[in-house]
């Protein structure tokens, strides 16, 4: 079973929107997919039309006690599981006796199909959350702006999961909310390119406006605009990531 953490380097790259778009783009496949809100702010499940007001998920069940895996929502088809994180009490990091191994284990419990997915919204600050989203990943793919603070961004992280015993193969980079007509941005892409080499995705993720107008309308980008540019990028990173995951499970087997 493959389990990916998607991680944004900085504020506002769009990690829970490509973790949304993926886990969709799976579900039209029919793919058996998990996917995990480990974010306390609770976004992802917006991407789905899940409602505002519903403060449901697997830590607020954890905290009060109940069965984490009934916080669960059928998305779309039968393959699509959606987790979100639900909303704690203002002051409560984590349930208590929460350990970042935890979420590792309950995966493994889990009676999955053999080519599952779970894909980890992953939270950009230190935490609980992003404990356990490295402490149970296989792999990780971090998002990045066209800024030029990527680089250094992108180094960053690669060296806190090296520390923590992750493959370097195992670390794969977007480049997403590119503007092709900035000369800014072809520059950053153009050095990221040299830095990072086959791990950086061959394609960024344009700007396109209907990936915030997807969101506003509570829906995946791909059912709400399944022509625009966004959602053809999409499917060209998910095609390049099944390749990439692949290959990393079959040199892991050797």
């Amino acid at each position: 079973m493959t389990i990916l953490s998607v991680c944004g380097v900085k504020g506002g790259c769009g990690a829970s929107a490509i973790t949304a778009a993926l886990a969709w783009h799976r579900q039209e496949q029919s793919k058996s997919t998990l996917a995990i809100d480990l974010c306390p702010h609770n976004l992802l499940r917006l991407h789905f039309g899940v409602p505002w007001s519903d403060e449901a998920g697997w830590h607020a069940s954890l905290l009060a006690g109940r069965d984490w895996t009934q916080a669960a929502w059928r998305i779309g088809g039968e393959a699509l599981m959606l987790m979100p994180h639900g909303d704690l009490p203002r002051g409560t990091p984590h349930a208590p006796g929460l350990r970042a191994d935890w979420l590792r284990r309950e995966l493994a419990a889990l009676d999955r199909p053999a080519d599952d997915m779970t894909l980890l919204d992953t939270p950009l600050t230190e935490g609980m959350g992003r404990e356990l989203a490295f402490a149970a990943c296989s792999h990780v793919l971090a998002v990045l702006p066209p800024d030029p603070i990527s680089n250094a961004l992108a180094a960053k992280l690669e060296a806190e999961l090296l520390e923590r015993g992750m493959d370097r193969g195992r670390i794969l980079f977007l480049i997403n909310q590119f503007d092709p007509a900035r000369r800014l941005d072809r520059d950053v892409e153009l050095l990221l390119r040299l830095m990072l080499g086959s791990r950086l995705a061959p394609l960024p993720v344009m700007w396109d406006e209907t990936m915030r107008e997807a969101l506003a309308a509570g829906l995946p980008v791909a059912a709400f605009a399944p022509d625009s540019q966004a959602v053809d990028d999409l499917r060209q990173l998910a095609l390049w990531l099944s390749v990439r995951l692949s290959e990393t499970q079959s040199e892991a087997l050797c």
